[in-house]
């Protein structure tokens, strides 16, 4: 998608950088890695309940990232952020931080570091999931998409797909009917994908995960 694109190219481009280095060096603006963060926090909260933003960091390099450090500061504010296993982003800027507008400082040297945008929804129970929400999450972030990429928008292709993505290899997942018929989903490696509007999916009453995952993207 374009929007997308667009977001992967300007935050790797100020987020550049690998390998080891302990020396922090300034990057820029913080927000400058968080494209689009502050069009979706202006979204009415009952049009973004189900999906959120997604930021990730990453290092071509094969750089673990426990071993980046994205730090910044603005006057007497100074923080640092939070990466998971997968390089996500745990603590994004609120609103505070926005307006004080830091600067971002990594521990990494130039050349070979990317910063990454997704969509990634939102669900209560991360190991029974009803279509309904998951439909759900998917037309907001379809909204979304229109409402920020304006004409851009009209070319990308619609969300449909959720996947369940999990620290090590994927466990089952199964699409459960009323008569409590089973229809394995597909498995593929760390992931397991579902598409709710697909025909041999429309009579499902829940989604059953074999375990929670890491994250749950949303996808054309």
């Amino acid at each position: 998608m374009r929007l997308i694109l667009a977001a992967v190219m300007t935050a790797g481009l100020m987020a550049s950088g690998a390998s080891a280095q302990t020396e922090p060096r300034e990057i820029g603006p913080l927000m400058t890695l968080f494209p689009h963060w502050q069009d979706y926090l202006d979204l009415p909260a009952e049009d973004r309940s189900r999906f959120t933003l997604g930021y990730q960091i990453s290092s071509s390099q094969g750089v673990p990232a426990e071993e980046i450090q994205v730090s910044y500061s603005a006057g007497d504010i100074r923080g640092t952020l939070e990466l998971d296993a997968h390089g996500r982003v745990l603590n994004p800027p609120d609103t505070a931080l926005i307006e004080a507008a830091p600067i971002a400082a990594v521990n990494q040297p130039p050349g070979s570091m990317a910063g990454r945008m997704t969509f990634e929804a939102r669900f209560d129970d991360m190991m029974r999931i009803s279509p309904h929400d998951a439909v759900g999450a998917l037309d907001q972030a379809n909204r979304a998409m229109r409402r920020v990429g304006g004409v851009a928008a009209l070319f990308a292709p619609a969300f449909k797909t959720v996947i369940f993505v999990f620290d090590g290899p994927a466990p089952e997942a199964w699409a459960v009917r009323a008569d409590m018929e089973r229809t394995p989903l597909t498995v593929q490696e760390d992931r397991v994908i579902y598409r709710p509007n697909d025909r041999d999916m429309r009579n499902v009453s829940e989604i059953v995960l074999g375990r929670a995952p890491a994250f749950i993207l949303i996808d054309s």
